[in-house]
């Protein structure tokens, strides 16, 4: 079967063109009279007051380095002192910090993460980038969050951008997009070993820095964990296959190049990983009673190179050019996939006229994949490459200097699925006066068909305590783009030097949404099987409330406090099944109300106290109760090379469930973190 290819559209021959050309500006010597701009000095993140916390640069909304305080976007940072001091182990566990991100853990190897949608767990309109490197993966519409793994100490901070950022980053960033940021080898210099040994799990990271030459640096380590029985591993959880004993381990490397004076500077990175998991599996069998339910090893193991260069031409103007390779081989429910993934991004930053500054770029992605087939999963055809065309364009205009923004943008995207996508935004932000911003925007955005939704047939086995359900989803190859009209408003305001707060709303119109329409049943060795099959018959709505406080109380104590309302609105779905059968083909839900708070106090020069309390909704469609947490975390720093911390996680009662029957437990670890 060969995909349909609506819309043909005439990017591939302006690619070239524009990659030539940015090719051969990227070899001409700088231009004379304009100087190499000085880079920008480097951020301290471990040492953060808030004076700093609103000049603390991202790259993520617009592409550029920009303050927190000129993005007319709903953004957040999770710094990497915020990742230390919250006594998180995992990137999912870490993302719990930003207000409108909910995170639920489904199993011993997955999490649900989403953003102002209903939650899953594959969060399909949720863009995720590691360094700019897109690990949402085209199989099920998300991220095998399993497989995507660093040294946290690593991690420079976490960009968390609410609402769509299609018009700079295309498809699938519908609802938003978070890019973790890893710190450049110049700031890891020497050695680095850490050691956490707990209830529930054991984690053990290397690392080694040095130069190469004058202007280069390096690193590279290796991390291995091994978070064996996790959560009950004897007790059956709905819908869940792992057992745990999950096993992991990655090595990879990072090396930067700046020279002083000089206008270019080179990233080059690349990792490998293996993981493995025991599951408990039930697979179709000829013989009655044709259902056998056996123990399996799951396995994973990947790896990725990506490179990026980067060229300054005048101090308001300059070009990037990045690469990455990603390959992942992954067993799950009865399937295995393999997917490479080339990518080439080139971006031109300039300024024509005096109040016009202008991004532009074009990227070009191939995605690669086989699928083994077998009676559980299939694909038609089992072997796919895909090609992804995109060029955009924004203009950010000064209406009024330093008082008044227009960001007008939009991106042109062809993909072989659902053709040519067009994805624009228009933001502006007003500043009456000095610490107030306001801000609003209006914005398209799309989702393209997963491969399974677009060509796959599966079949699986929905257990439930009343009865069990073979179900048959089919692919439909005649699927559009899940589609999304967005409005946003904002307002940061600073009332004292030690207090800041943002607030965002929303209100976000979906259409075509991907749903499964009942296409009757089937008789199937006896078996009586629920017929599936993709289509665009859903649409919906959600809004909400979400707003970030930080309040420096004192020298040594900050407070951080997040308030998240999201309200989620569908059409009624497949219709002809019952409400029980309905629970189990759409397992997902979000809370309604989340809290957050974090209290890091520094109480003596070697003596950390950290508090973080939580306070999450029920989800009503998932029968999963409200829950409240308190995690603590208590560090001495004896010498300034070594500290050592205690954590306590999920104290205030003994378990508690997130999203399925799989309750978290009180748990505790111990940290060794020593520089040499």
């Amino acid at each position: 079967m060969k995909y349909p290819h609506r819309g043909r559209y005439r990017m591939p021959l302006i690619l070239p063109i524009l990659c030539v050309w940015m090719i051969l500006a990227f070899a001409l010597p700088d231009r004379a009279g304009y100087p190499a701009a000085v880079p920008e000095p480097d951020i301290d993140f471990t040492q953060f007051s808030l004076e700093e916390l609103k000049n603390v640069k991202i790259v993520s909304a617009s592409k550029k380095p920009e303050r927190i305080s000129e993005v007319p976007a709903a953004v957040f940072v999770i710094t990497r002192q915020d990742i230390r001091r919250s006594g998180a182990t995992s990137i999912p566990e870490a993302l719990r910090m930003a207000p409108g991100v909910q995170v639920a853990r489904i199993s011993a190897t997955e999490w649900a993460v989403s953003m102002r949608d209903v939650n899953a767990l594959f969060a399909n309109k949720l863009l995720v980038l590691i360094d700019g490197r897109n690990i949402y993966t085209h199989v099920f519409s998300g991220v095998f969050w399993d497989m995507q793994d660093t040294l946290l100490e690593d991690i420079e901070r976490i960009e968390v951008i609410r609402g769509p950022g299609a018009a700079l980053w295309g498809v699938n960033a519908v609802n938003g997009v978070i890019n973790i940021i890893t710190r450049n080898a110049r700031e890891t210099q020497g050695n680095q070993f850490t050691a956490l040994g707990g209830t529930e799990e054991g984690v053990g990271t290397l690392r080694h820095g040095n130069t190469i030459g004058e202007n280069g640096h390096y690193r590279v380590y290796a991390k291995y964990f091994n978070r064996g029985k996790l959560f009950e591993g004897d007790k059956h959880i709905l819908n869940d296959l792992s057992t745990s004993d999950w096993r992991s381990w990655r090595g990879g490397f990072r090396m930067d190049w700046a020279p002083e004076k000089e206008a270019d500077t080179l990233m080059v990175q690349g990792e490998i990983f293996k993981n493995r998991f025991n599951s408990e599996e039930t697979v179709f069998s000829d013989e009655a009673p044709h259902l056998v339910t056996g123990d399996e090893t799951s396995n994973a193991s990947g790896g990725h190179l990506l490179g990026r260069w980067q060229r300054t031409l005048s101090p308001a103007s300059d070009m990037a050019l990045r690469f990455y390779y990603d390959y992942y081989d992954k067993e799950f429910d009865r399937g295995q996939v393999r997917v490479h993934t080339t990518d080439l991004d080139v971006q031109h930053r300039f300024t024509p006229f005096e109040r016009h500054e202008i991004i532009w770029g074009a990227n070009w992605r191939f995605i690669s994949d086989h699928f083994s087939e077998t009676f559980e999963i299939s694909t038609d055809p089992s072997d796919s490459d895909q090609h992804f065309y995109s060029a955009f364009v924004q203009d950010r205009i000064q209406l009024l200097p330093d008082r008044l923004n227009l960001t007008l943008g939009a991106k042109f995207e062809h993909n072989d699925d659902t053709g040519t996508e067009i994805q624009p935004s228009a933001r502006l932000l007003w500043r009456p006066r000095p610490g107030h911003e306001l801000w609003g925007a209006v914005s398209r955005a799309a989702r393209v068909p997963s491969r399974l939704e677009n060509d796959g047939v599966t079949r699986s086995l929905m257990a439930s305590d009343e009865r069990d359900t073979i179900l048959r989803y089919m692919g439909n190859s005649a699927l559009e783009a899940e589609t999304l009209i967005a409005y946003e408003v904002g307002y940061r305001f600073q009332p004292t030097n030690t207090l800041w707060f943002s607030v965002a709303g929303f209100y976000h119109d979906y259409d075509d949404l991907i749903t499964l329409e009942y296409r009757g049943t089937a008789d199937e060795n006896g078996n009586e099987v629920l017929l599936l099959e993709y289509g665009n018959s859903l649409d919906g709505e959600s809004y909400g409330l979400e707003l970030s406080a930080f309040w420096q109380v004192a020298r040594t104590w900050q407070l951080q406090g997040a308030y998240t309302f999201l309200e989620t609105r569908m059409q009624e779905r497949v219709g002809e099944v019952d409400s029980d059968t309905e629970k189990l083909l759409f397992p997902e839900s979000n809370p309604r109300n989340q809290v957050s708070l974090r209290s890091a106090w520094n109480m003596t020069r070697r003596l950390d106290l950290d508090l973080w309390f939580r306070y999450v909704d029920r989800l009503s469609e998932n029968d999963v109760d409200e829950y409240v947490t308190l995690d603590a975390r208590l560090a001495w720093t004896p010498i300034p090379s070594l500290e050592l911390s205690v954590v306590g996680q999920n104290l205030l009662e003994p378990k508690h469930a997130e999203f399925s029957t799989l309750e978290i437990e009180r748990s505790v670890y111990f940290k060794l973190d020593w520089c040499f």
